[in-house]
């Protein structure tokens, strides 16, 4: 999972939500509390934000950031509060308990961790004067150590170079990022990672020059092991992979920092790894456990637990193999296209087999009086001898005194109403389910979904009878006795599950009652009396806005008018008075011009008109490559809107941004590893926008250097053992269209209406290929089964041509719109999908119905898809 998600799914059972929905339940008193004359507070999301009136801040400059753990957050900030209004400084502070400990959780960011307060100097002077009297102050203060800064003696202030104010340019990836100015003015990306650094041209006040200098200084810790490389890093620390001398066996260290890395009670890392080192040495001898090396064999254990520095260490066994997530994406056949029975057969022996080992060692955990708590995929190690081994026992607890995990992966924990080692049994249950339909994260959102998913299991593999009943019974059932409150349905969920689930599998297929289906229950998301989004989506909504195409309700009411169903007039007037006030970035899927060109397909041209105006403004930002942010989808924007209006001064600039944006592609090349492929972040998407000006024009040139960056991306494609073509991203292939294969082949079969011989021809079947397979893990456009169908839809006609009849295509749309069905959520009594993660619904373009709605609309309605893609 994208540990990013967890955030969002505090504030609402159904849908992604903002931090500060939640956190809002438990604001501090200062967030709040009236400010005397001449202050003013703002909000800035998840930040109060505190200014004198007539004070100008810079642009930028040395920032001083506060921490603090939960226990001292109210009295720092009382604290800090009284002083900056004494002084008369600028200062910002999470506006409660939750956000803070979300924002030192395990997951959290490890970048911005431990930043509670900032507070803003407006010189060298006012900066000195505030780390003495804060300092002062707040000593002896505990909190998180904040990665990315500087510490100011031994008390929880932390320096950094940084913007004052919200600026914005592209970063190499094509990324709308927050900037500094240089010492030219043009501005850069202000880094904000979990490392320190200061750019080379920053000025660096005398009165912390020391304190600069020794954070540059600083060096790893120094541990009696020597470290061979990460094996993962959380905001609670890092995980190694280490020895104590040459020829030693390899070790795991785990490293915990002391008030970071949070469960949901406030537990900090330290705690849990002190915890988990009673727990190994308590569970000794079994086999599929990790040992604890060194020390005397009468006391095992002795001398794994260590501290350096500030941190916490635990040394033990280094498990060979892989965890049983790598080993599904190995093994898993259906993510193939059309495996044979003997395939499935097979991998059906290989994972009860793994489920029964580990079962065994389950057992044997228990007999030690351990319940381990946290039973998921990536917990569980496959040797290279198929045995088991559990790992990370931070969350274990004895059974004659036990305490609830405060932490869990999604789907593996049990709800409300399990305890002991019951908790054990309902992951076990998950994992009988994950191996077989990887899907186990749905039954969070609706429990009642493991019976279908069980049902689907017992038809498509030939597992024994019985085999799936512990899913059922701990998962689909409620547990006995059961609380009420937590096992009730959740609001709008199930009603009409089977009603919803015939729409998506009859034959043939029903469009237009799946195309209203979906629609109403598109519909009933909507909440117009927000003003921060009309229609739930992804996460990302929160950091973009929620108008734009791929995740905000240009893209929602895009989907439902191209495919005819009914958009209410009052949610065009949302998204015509939003784009009024809350519109700053520019580009087609994340910014301002998508909106522009759905108001105008709204019939709301003037107030597009007028957006597209006030965009000019920021248009010097827009200079990356991608389809998504960048020249290329605003220069299709513009074309639109020099077809529709005439003026030829929108053409001339929608092919000077199109050629800029192959200008910098072609000149980074084939060379550049880091360039990202696919429709909305590669080269394709600038092929795109050529292709269509050539449509307009009719100058091959255009059209010719269209095919030189499609080549671009093709080489960033390999066909694997399977015979698909896809995107090579790291360790991992991609067949999707924002970042896969597809995206690439919808591309490609634009090209191809142009030039049909062209050698990029011969990809073109194994890029179908890739769209096939019958398990995909997502149900999204973007990132999922949806994007698939339209990619097949659009190129049927092509693909069909090389096969006996024009039914090749029309089967695998069919069996991909009856698949839908595994992610099918019904929301009130509708068709609705959950997003990407499956953990809410979401009814945007990218990850949700609307996306969905979309690409059965392209695929049985003969509507439009993406915009200019066909």
């Amino acid at each position: 999972m994208d540990n990013q998600y967890e955030a969002y799914t505090f504030a609402d059972p159904l849908f992604y939500e903002s931090p500060r929905r939640w956190g809002a339940q438990e604001e501090f008193e200062a967030a709040t509390r009236p400010l005397p004359a001449g202050w003013e507070r703002g909000d800035l999301e998840m930040w109060s934000v505190v200014r004198p009136a007539g004070v100008v801040l810079p642009d930028q400059g040395w920032k001083i950031h506060v921490s603090s753990c939960a226990a001292d957050a109210e009295a720092v900030l009382e604290t800090l509060h009284a002083y900056c209004l004494s002084e008369r400084i600028t200062f910002k502070f999470l506006r409660g308990l939750p956000i803070l400990q979300v924002q030192n959780s395990k997951y959290a960011p490890r970048g911005s961790s431990g930043k509670f307060c900032t507070v803003y100097p407006v010189d060298d002077a006012e900066l000195e004067r505030c780390l003495d009297g804060l300092g002062t102050l707040l000593a002896g203060r505990r909190g998180p150590y904040i990665l990315s800064d500087a510490r100011w003696e031994q008390g929880p202030l932390y320096l950094r170079y940084g913007g004052f104010v919200e600026r914005h340019c592209r970063d190499a990836a094509g990324e709308r990022v927050l900037a500094l100015a240089g010492p030219d003015g043009a501005l850069v990306p202000d880094v904000r990672g979990a490392g320190f650094s200061v750019p080379d041209w920053a000025p660096v006040p005398d009165c912390i020059a020391p304190a600069v200098a020794a954070r540059r200084a600083t060096r790893g810790p120094d541990l009696p092991y020597t470290v061979e490389r990460v094996l993962h890093f959380s905001n609670a620390g890092g995980v190694y992979l280490a020895r104590r001398a040459e020829g030693d066996p390899p070790v795991v260290l785990k490293e915990a920092r002391p008030y970071a890395g949070l469960d949901q009670r406030g537990v900090d890392a330290v705690t849990r790894l002190r915890h988990e080192h009673e727990v190994l040495t308590r569970l000794a001898g079994i086999p599929g456990v990790p040992a604890l090396p060194g020390g005397d064999p009468a006391a095992p254990g002795e001398q794994s637990l260590f501290s350096v520095w500030e941190h916490e260490f635990l040394a033990q066994e280094h498990i060979e193999g892989q965890s049983l997530s790598q080993w599904l994406t190995g093994h898993y056949p259906l993510i193939h296209p059309d495996p044979d029975p003997q395939t499935v057969a097979e991998y059906t022996q290989e994972a009860l087999g793994l489920v029964e080992r580990i079962e065994r060692t389950l057992a044997a955990i228990h007999a030690r009086g351990i319940v381990f708590g946290d039973l998921h995929p990536r917990n569980l190690i496959v040797r290279p001898d198929g045995e088991i081994c559990f790992i990370d026992f931070e969350l274990a607890s004895p059974a004659d005194a036990f305490v609830r995990p405060a932490l869990g992966a999604a789907g593996f924990t049990a709800p409300a109403g399990y305890s002991g080692s019951d908790i054990d049994h309902y992951g076990l249950a998950a994992i009988r389910l994950w191996l077989f339909l990887p899907l186990v994260q749905l039954t969070a959102l609706d429990p009642a979904k493991a019976d279908e998913l069980a049902d689907v299991i017992e038809r498509r593999f030939p597992v024994p009878a019985g085999y799936t009943e512990p899913i059922r019974r701990m998962i689909a059932a409620p547990p006995a006795p059961a609380p009420p409150a937590t096992r009730t349905a959740r609001p709008g969920i199930g009603h009409g599950r089977e009603a919803a689930h015939a729409l998506l599998t009859a034959t043939p297929a029903d469009w237009p009652r799946l195309r209203d289906s979906l629609a109403e229950g598109i519909t009933a998301m909507a909440t117009p009396d927000r003003t921060d989004r009309l229609f739930p989506g992804d996460v990302a909504q929160f950091r973009h806005g929620g108008l734009g195409i791929a995740h905000g309700a240009a893209g929602v009411l895009y989907a439902l008018h191209t495919t005819g169903a009914e958009v209410r007039e009052e949610h065009v007037r949302w998204l015509v008075d939003a784009s009024r006030t809350r519109i700053t970035a520019p580009g087609l899927y994340f910014g301002g011009h998508g909106v522009a060109h759905v108001l105008d397909l709204l019939g709301e041209r003037e107030a597009a008109l007028a957006l597209l105006r006030s965009l000019e403004a920021v248009r010097e930002e827009s200079t990356g490559p991608s389809l998504a942010t960048g020249a290329p989808g605003i220069s299709l924007t513009l074309l639109h809107f020099a077809s529709v209006t005439g003026e030829a001064r929108l053409l001339d600039e929608a092919l000077a941004l199109a050629q800029g944006a192959a200008d910098t592609l072609e000149k980074n090349g084939r060379t550049d590893g880091r360039r990202p492929a696919g429709l909305l972040a590669g080269a394709s998407g600038a092929a795109l926008a050529l292709i269509r000006l050539y449509e307009h024009t009719g100058d091959g040139a255009l059209l010719e250097r269209a095919r030189t960056l499609l080549e671009l991306d093709l080489d960033r494609c390999l066909t694997v053992a399977d015979g698909t073509t896809q995107v090579v991203d790291g360790r991992r292939v991609l067949p999707y269209v924002e970042t896969g294969s597809a995206g690439i082949g919808l591309v490609l079969n634009a090209l191809l209406a142009h030039l049909p011989d062209s050698p990029a021809v011969s990809y073109e079947p194994s890029i179908r290929r890739a769209a096939e397979p019958e398990f995909i893990i997502q149900p999204g456009l973007f990132n999922g089964r949806a994007g698939l169908i339209g990619y097949l839809a659009l190129t049927a006609a092509r693909a069909d041509a090389r096969h006996t009849g024009p039914g090749h295509t029309a089967a695998l749309l069919d069996r991909h719109r009856a698949l839908l069905a595994l992610h099918q959520i019904t929301y009130q009594g509708h068709l609705a999908f959950p997003g990407d993660q499956l953990l809410r619904l979401s009814a945007d373009l990218a990850t949700g119905a609307a996306g969905v709605l979309l690409a059965l609309g392209t695929a049985l309605g003969g509507t439009p898809f993406l915009p200019w893609t066909g």
